[in-house]
């Protein structure tokens, strides 16, 4: 499962770049932030919550 983290940051990452372009090219009014922020924040969250989690 070592892989799974990193891949997951990749697509993320990715996405998060695509979402930035996307809106900068069709001139979408909105800034990318606010997609890109919270899409981190909760990805961060996630990465945390994940690696910090133990079997019981």
């Amino acid at each position: 499962m070592r892989w799974f983290l990193p891949a997951a940051w990749i697509v993320i990452l990715a996405k998060c770049a695509l979402v930035w372009w996307a809106i900068g090219h069709w001139n979408v009014p909105v800034h990318p932030a606010w997609i890109v922020v919270p899409t981190l924040i909760m990805a961060a969250l996630a990465t945390v919550l994940w690696i910090t989690h133990t079997e019981d």
